[in-house]
């Protein structure tokens, strides 16, 4: 049916080069990595990393510097991820932090009957300030020093 010796044999063409190493398109790059702020070109040439076309004339570097690229990549994902761990952790410990320092105020069952609930928390604010202790006590926890507590107070004339 197909004359062998008529049919139109494809040679390569001369200026194509096979490259000593497999290239990776900058395309198949910009699937999983996102792209440099000022463009692929002006990044790669900051860095020193060649940019050449493929055997079809896709702009693409080197494999080796495909997997530098790779790698930085991991490592920035790796800090960012170690960084939100910190933040959170932080962030954690500021907000059990702040609800220690709220005040519960007290149960409705502690609440005698008959007796408002703010008298109640005032009370209780009241009984939770530090009290004045008795002279035997401030001079066991003093050293024998002794404070004199007046029983009334220095503007009474009576």
């Amino acid at each position: 049916m197909f004359n062998k010796a008529t049919a139109p044999v494809a040679e390569p063409a001369s200026d194509v080069t096979e490259p000593l190493e497999p290239l990776v398109p900058l395309s198949v790059l910009q699937l999983d990595l996102d792209a440099p702020v000022g463009g692929w070109a002006s990044y790669l040439a900051d860095r020193h990393i060649e940019v050449v076309a493929d055997d079809i004339g896709r702009m693409s570097v080197s494999r080796d510097a495909a997997r530098l690229l790779f790698a930085e990549e991991r490592e920035r994902e790796e800090r960012q991820a170690r960084h939100r761990k910190l933040v959170e952790a932080k962030a954690v410990a500021d907000d059990q932090l702040r609800r220690s320092q709220i005040w519960g105020g007290v149960p409705a069952e502690a609440l005698p009957v008959g007796v408002s609930a703010s008298s109640v928390m005032l009370q209780a604010a009241r009984d939770a300030q530090p009290k004045r202790q008795s002279v035997l006590q401030h001079a066991l926890a003093n050293s024998g020093e002794m404070v004199f507590h007046p029983i009334r107070d220095e503007g009474d004339a009576s």
